[in-house]
């Protein structure tokens, strides 16, 4: 198979006629369908590992016309397990996809075979990915966090509103009935009056801090410059593991370890914000934060650090002003965990925290919501007299449940597919995920600040300090990348 590279004349005059219908609204391909049960026909850009999953989630109830990777061998594994996949599911093996290293000759060639696209790829690519997508007036989910930058939320949302497709971030969380409760048990009084917020997990569980690269050979399944995209050309690179870090991923950025590089990824945050943050931005309203205090680990230009505490100052909303607390990574070889909540003073509720590498306290006065894993799938109160009683008080209709739940718990990808053919939004839509996704980037642009940030949500700013700014916005998009 060819790669297209495409000379920047060529791309101008394709986007230039794109314009003109991209903006009308999507409409779905039947051939012949009904809606009722209309297949839709999807490709899934970013094939294999996450792209795998999401892959899953929608490959027995609709048609997957088309996967593109940038690396061959694991191209043709993502083919061969979503084939393995029907088969052990009872179904027979689906009609082969076409094959792609390079999206943008994907949508050359069969962008009105497509009604959607999930886009499963390095952080650096999805706004790039999302908005061809876009301007093909294709739907889109896309995974967490929806881009490393804050200025491309705002253009990606944009986008998607001016388009009106239907959108979807991939964070399985929004999709639980736990994180439903967490919500109604705060909002009906079961732990008194919310007054702080506890997060933290154990990521980065891949190499970061200021790393070192050094040059390398480039695997021969692997289209470097593809993986590149719209970042600036530069030879093919690894980096060296300082002492004292594990290797265990080794030292390639593909397929993994991609994460800690600010250019490519967002760190420890960006990975796992968007998950152990959404059943907070819920709670508190969708309210942006007023300032956000940062301090690190040492970091670098290049890379996020090897630990990080944030505090959000939160405004009052739903709930009285309070703060909410981030903490990553491990100091000193030790987890960075917050202290447990007063309210956790039993055997069992020691043991939980203990266990828990990853996860959110919801601390009121008279009570604390905890959920010892990434997604709020399973929350409990303590002490657990109170979460007796708040059970009690559910079976018996005193908490009662507000909350809209979702047509598939743990499949955005299914969901998302679910309102195209049917309607409605998804759980995750960008309404809700593009303010989402800039709640949790701020504290990356405050680590990277090294300083108290204010952030001036209409303006896009950082109102306290000019500096870092430059960290708002992507510095530059290579030639025939940027739809």
């Amino acid at each position: 198979m060819g790669l297209n590279i495409i000379s920047r004349r060529h791309f101008l005059g394709r986007t230039a006629g794109l314009a003109a219908g991209a903006f009308a609204g999507p409409n779905l391909l039947l051939r012949g369908q009904n809606a009722a049960s209309k297949k839709l026909n999807l490709a899934v850009i970013g094939a294999n590992g996450k792209g795998q999953s999401d892959t899953q989630g929608v490959t027995l109830d609709h048609n997957i016309v088309a996967l593109v990777d940038v690396d061959m061998n694991r191209l043709n594994e993502a083919a061969k397990k979503r084939e393995d996949h029907h088969v052990k599911s009872g179904q027979a093996a689906p009609a082969a996809p076409k094959l792609y290293q390079d999206f943008r000759k994907m949508f050359d060639e069969m962008a009105n075979e497509i009604d959607g696209v999930i886009i499963s790829t390095p952080d650096h690519t999805h706004y790039v990915a999302a908005m061809h997508a876009i301007k093909h007036n294709k739907h889109v989910c896309v995974q967490k966090p929806l881009c490393n930058y804050i200025g491309e939320v705002r253009e990606l949302h944009q986008a998607a509103k001016t388009a009106k497709i239907t959108t979807q971030m991939g964070n399985q969380g929004r999709t639980m009935e736990g994180q439903r409760l967490a919500k109604e048990w705060i909002e009906q009084g079961a732990i008194g009056t919310l007054k702080e917020i506890r997060l933290w997990t154990n990521r980065p569980i891949w190499p970061q801090g200021p790393l070192v690269k050094k040059a390398a050979e480039c695997p021969s399944n692997l289209d470097w410059d593809l993986w590149l995209s719209s970042e600036a050309k530069e030879p093919y690179f690894e980096f060296e593991i300082p002492e004292g870090m594990s290797g265990k991923r080794g030292n390639s950025l593909h397929p993994f370890n991609w994460r800690g590089w600010w250019q490519f990824g967002s760190g420890a945050l960006g990975d796992m914000g968007c998950h152990i943050m959404d059943a907070t931005f819920s709670i508190l309203g969708q309210l942006i934060p007023e300032r956000i205090d940062a301090t690190s680990s040492p970091i670098s230009d290049t890379c996020a650090p090897v630990w990080s505490d944030l505090v959000y100052h939160m405004p009052a909303g739903k709930h009285g002003a309070l703060k909410v607390s981030w903490n990553d990574g491990s100091k000193d070889g030790k987890p960075n965990k917050p202290e447990i909540s007063p309210h956790m003073t039993s055997e069992l509720a020691k043991k939980a925290f203990e266990k828990a590498s990853s996860g959110m306290m919801f601390i009121g006065t008279e009570g604390t919501v905890f959920e010892g894993e990434a997604y709020c799938g399973s929350p409990v109160i303590y002490n657990e007299e109170r979460y007796t009683q708040v059970r009690l008080d559910m079976k018996a209709g005193k908490i009662k449940k507000t909350e809209t739940r979702s047509v598939m718990p743990n499949n955005p990808q299914g969901e998302w597919a679910h309102h195209i053919v049917n309607g409605g939004l998804p759980s995750s839509n960008f309404d809700y995920s593009c303010p989402l996704t800039e709640f949790v980037l701020l504290g990356n642009l405050a680590v990277r600040a090294q300083q108290s940030v204010q952030w001036d949500k209409q303006g896009m700013k950082v109102s306290n300090a000019e500096a870092p700014n430059k960290f708002v916005s992507r510095p530059a998009y290579r030639d025939g990348w940027k739809a």
